[in-house]
């Protein structure tokens, strides 16, 4: 039961783009400078990870604490054990993400601009925690996600390797914002009638399923406009030009789920994948450039 309880914490979405937009961090500083060390590279990224793993356990810590989220079958002792376990996990994994903070601090890595992002990591991490029971901050929780998983990482990966501000940076990640919400809004709306049976609070369940749809379609469009946008700051073409391959798979998108509104049966599945690509593509394609010029 231990197991299936923790399976409850895994969400691979939210880790990939959190270890991919890293990655594309680290391409930038290895195009404008290049990686001055590789022990930092996966010292930052395991740092992470530890502490965004803490996170979504002290999510299902905080969910075993009613008894409509037990399992079935469960009883008082068996979840009792199952928290113990948790803030041992818990305990092991921060522990181990505040070795590495020190150990910046000792090889003096740690910049100013660096402390900023790890303060605000922890602080957008708090907040992510608070939206899974407070309906104030519940309504945030897409905003607050994509700050903890797509913007932050990139820039840790930045500043962990370099103390100077480069303009890519920013503008790089603008295209991605969008991109991580429709795939998360999309999410949100197969599981629609779930959330409104349970009395859910989401995104979705507060605007409903078909504007929700709408503003999905929006996202996917914005997120090409951006990438677009971006050329107008001197933001290289033959970097940008990659990410359009994918515009396809971003109509397709739309076009499923048109179709949908429409009455159609849906093809959650294929909606899903070519969602992930649509954000996941640009990554690889702009990252792949940093990483070979």
């Amino acid at each position: 039961m231990n197991l299936t309880v923790l399976k409850r914490s895994l969400k691979p979405f939210r880790w990939i783009s959190l270890m991919t937009t890293y990655g594309l961090g680290a391409g930038l500083v290895q195009y404008v400078r290049e990686v001055r060390q590789w022990s930092l590279f996966f010292e930052g990224l395991l740092f992470l990870l530890l502490v965004a793993i803490s996170l979504e356990l002290l999510r299902l810590l905080n969910d075993l604490t009613s008894p409509l989220h037990w399992p079935e079958g469960a009883d008082f002792a068996g979840i009792k054990q199952i928290r113990v376990v948790i803030v041992i996990l818990i305990a092991i994994l921060m522990t181990s993400a505040t070795a590495i903070f020190l150990g910046w601090m000792v090889k003096k890595v740690m910049s100013q601009s660096l402390a900023f992002l790890v303060l605000g990591f922890f602080l957008v991490g708090i907040l992510y925690f608070l939206t899974k029971n407070n309906r104030t901050f519940r309504s945030s929780q897409l905003i607050i996600e994509s700050i903890l998983f797509v913007i932050i990482p990139p820039a840790i990966a930045f500043f962990i390797q370099s103390n100077d501000f480069h303009r890519f940076l920013p503008l790089v990640v603008i295209g991605l914002v969008p991109a991580y919400l429709a795939y998360r809004i999309l999410e949100q709306i197969t599981r629609f009638g779930e959330d409104q049976m349970l009395d859910r609070m989401t995104f979705v369940t507060q605007l409903g399923w078909e504007k929700a749809m709408t503003f999905h379609n929006g996202l996917i469009l914005l997120t090409f406009f951006l990438f677009a946008l971006i050329t107008l700051f001197r933001f290289p073409w033959f970097l940008v030009w990659p990410v359009f391959l994918s515009l396809p798979i971003g109509l397709l998108e739309i076009w499923l789920m048109e179709r949908i509104r429409r009455g159609a049966k849906p093809f959650w599945r294929v909606m899903k994948f070519a969602s992930a690509l649509v954000f996941f593509l640009p990554i690889y394609l702009i990252g792949f450039t940093f990483w070979i010029r």
